[in-house]
């Protein structure tokens, strides 16, 4: 299963890199979760929710830079700096993805803001 996560993680994250929003969503389940890792706040509890906040994001020029990658069966982690957030900002990021049926069922997400 790991190779089938990796690829669908990887999707996302080419998605993301082109603020292609219909191909990121493409990845995402209709009951995708996600989660703020560090005060446990629900993101978004589907797709219809996490759809409007990625679409403000590619707005801007964001742009993700993998560092590492770890996977085990249907987890994937990722280690992330996001540049080009709103007023330039840039964050240091881990993210946890659960896949299941090939599509992103799960994110937690954990973010600093860059130094």
């Amino acid at each position: 299963m790991s190779d089938e996560a990796v690829n669908v993680v990887q999707r996302q994250l080419e998605a993301y890199n082109a603020r292609d929003l219909e191909a990121f969503m493409a990845v995402m389940a209709d009951d995708v979760v996600a989660l703020d890792t560090e005060t446990g706040a629900v993101i978004a509890s589907s797709s219809a929710e996490l759809r409007p906040r990625y679409a403000k994001r590619f707005e801007t020029p964001v742009h993700c830079e993998l560092i590492g990658r770890l996977a085990c069966g249907d987890t994937v982690v990722d280690r992330e700096r996001i540049t080009g957030l709103p007023g330039g900002a840039a964050a240091d990021c881990m993210a946890v993805y659960t896949v299941k049926g090939g599509k992103i069922q799960r994110m937690q997400l954990l973010w600093k803001a860059a130094d």
